[in-house]
């Protein structure tokens, strides 16, 4: 008897169950392409939830306030993105112009037949060698960066989308921010103190992650964009940009992009320009020893130098450049969300009897 209503209740419930189950992984696959502007979309809301009181206490309703904030995120990610597309189009169309110029191309091969020159008296190296090495890395630098920028230029469609999925996931979830942690405390069935932790650990690392990263990134950038401005070497965007990359990478920091320009700076016999570099360099350095332990402190984990650099490397490897972000917050949330789990239950293990 026991045996027939097991089957029974089988049966009665086999194809409702296996429907439900299909129509959940199908719709999780559908939004597979979708998974990471839907994260920072999530993310973003996160850290700027705080800011939609801000706006509220100015006398905005609740919607108006929530309009202005996806505004101002959609002009703050417009702007560098349409600047990042519009400059780095000029400056590759002003390197190819250069290469098919003749007289640019003779200019540059006079300056590198110096440079040659010099190296191969300092170190001893024969002109030769030193002439089919240079022109296959140049060769290669100029083919690499085309093709990277042409592939860029080519998913700028797919990269629209992304950004307006990120920034509808955005208003999205800032905008049922109350009902998520109604299904959070729902399903997830933490202990109200600890519910609170976990969500306030969240905010906290999103935050941290977004203005920790973000703005000394960007402060890291101007310095070393507007020293190279003033030294005279290399292109102010290309700069900016490349130093925002790095600036993401722990202990690394974008002290080195600075370095680099300096050392090319001496090999050209720049002086001034080396000598601003190196210095612009140190300031770099101390900027980001400064500004970023202060905004970290809004979050509520302090993860190791060396572990973050081990999860950013990492995070590179498995998403991409969105590990650059992803990363520091699988790190902070993980380290946080250690002491909140031995609390949940070794508490209720070593509760009162």
């Amino acid at each position: 008897m026991k045996s027939y209503n097991l089957q029974q209740i089988f049966l009665q419930n086999f194809l409702k169950v296996s429907f439900a189950v299909t129509a959940f992984i199908s719709f999780v696959y559908i939004l597979t392409p979708f998974c990471i502007p839907i994260l920072f979309g999530g993310i973003l809301a996160m850290a700027f939830s705080p800011f939609v009181k801000i706006i509220m206490a100015r006398g905005f309703t609740r919607v108006a306030s929530l309009r202005i904030l996806s505004l101002l995120m959609f002009f703050i990610g417009i702007i560098p993105t349409g600047a990042f597309f519009f400059r780095g189009a000029r400056v590759i169309s002003e390197m190819a112009s250069m290469v098919n110029s003749p007289f640019s191309a003779q200019a540059i091969n006079h300056k590198l037949d110096g440079l040659i020159d010099k190296f191969s008296k300092i170190y001893g190296i024969p002109e030769s060698k030193l002439h089919n090495q240079i022109d296959k890395l140049i060769s290669k630098v100029s083919s690499f960066i085309m093709s990277t920028f042409g592939d860029i230029l080519s998913q700028i469609p797919d990269l629209i989308l992304i950004s307006i999925i990120t920034l509808l996931s955005f208003y999205f979830f800032i905008s049922n921010e109350e009902r998520i942690r109604k299904l959070f405390d729902e399903y997830f069935f933490f202990q109200e103190e600890n519910g609170n932790r976990f969500i306030k650990l969240l905010k906290s690392s999103c935050r941290e992650v977004f203005f920790s990263n973000i703005l000394t990134g960007t402060i890291q950038s101007i310095v070393v964009s507007f020293g190279s401005l003033i030294a005279g070497v290399g292109d102010f965007f290309l700069v900016f940009c490349t130093t925002f990359i790095f600036s993401f990478v722990p202990i690394i920091g974008a002290g080195p992009v600075a370095i680099v320009i300096a050392v090319y700076s001496l090999a050209i016999n720049n002086i001034y320009a080396a000598i601003v570099m190196f210095v612009v360099a140190a300031v770099a350095g101390v900027s980001d020893n400064i500004i970023r332990p202060f905004l970290a402190s809004l979050g509520e984990v302090e993860v190791p130098p060396f572990i973050g650099f081990i999860t950013v490397i990492g995070g590179v490897i498995i998403f991409g450049l969105p590990g650059l972000f992803l990363a520091p917050l699988v790190a902070s949330v993980s380290f946080g969300l250690v002491p909140i789990m031995f609390d949940e239950y070794l508490k209720k293990e070593n509760g009162p009897n």
